[in-house]
C-alpha cells in the first residue's frame, strides 16, 4: 500500500507518522482493500485538522475532522474512515457469489445417517443380554 503524509505548515513528527502508519497497517490487514492513501494535517490557530483519502476496492473514501488536540483529530478521522471501510466490506461480502457465512444450525443430515447406521447394526448383543435375563 502508497502512505503519503503530508502536514502544510509544519513537518510531521516520527510519533505521528507512526501511529497513522499503524493504524493503516492493521486496516489493511483487518480489510483486504486498501491501495493508497493520503492523510493531511493541517494546523490553524486553535485546532488541528486532518484529511484522510484512502482507495480502496475501487472507491475513494474522504474523512475530515477537526479537533483542539491532533490526536483527538486523527482519532475522530479514523473512527470516521473504519465506518466507511466496515460498510464497503459488508457490501462486497454481502454479494453475489461471495462466500456464505457458517450458520449456528446443524442440518439434519448427519442424524439421519446414525440413523441408518442403527438400523442395519448387527443387534446380537442385545439378544443375547435378553435371554440372559
Amino acid at each position: 500500500m502508497i502512505i503519503n503524509i503530508t502536514h502544510r505548515q509544519d513537518k510531521i513528527s516520527p510519533a505521528v507518522r507512526d501511529k497513522i502508519e499503524h493504524w493503516l497497517t492493521v486496516q489493511e490487514s483487518r480489510y483486504h482493500i486498501l491501495t493508497s492513501a493520503q492523510i493531511t494535517l493541517s494546523k490553524t490557530d486553535q485546532e488541528d485538522e486532518v484529511e484522510a483519502v484512502i482507495h480502496a476496492a475501487g472507491k475513494e473514501l474522504v474523512a475530515k475532522a477537526k479537533a483542539n488536540n491532533l490526536y483527538a483529530a486523527l482519532d475522530a478521522a479514523g473512527q470516521k474512515m473504519e465506518r466507511q471501510l466496515q460498510r464497503i466490506h459488508g457490501k462486497m461480502s454481502a454479494k453475489k457469489g461471495a462466500a456464505k457465512k457458517h450458520n449456528v444450525f446443524v442440518s439434519s443430515a448427519p442424524l439421519a445417517d446414525e440413523m441408518a447406521f442403527d438400523a442395519n447394526h448387527d443387534d446380537t448383543e442385545w439378544d443375547d443380554l435378553d435371554q440372559a435375563v
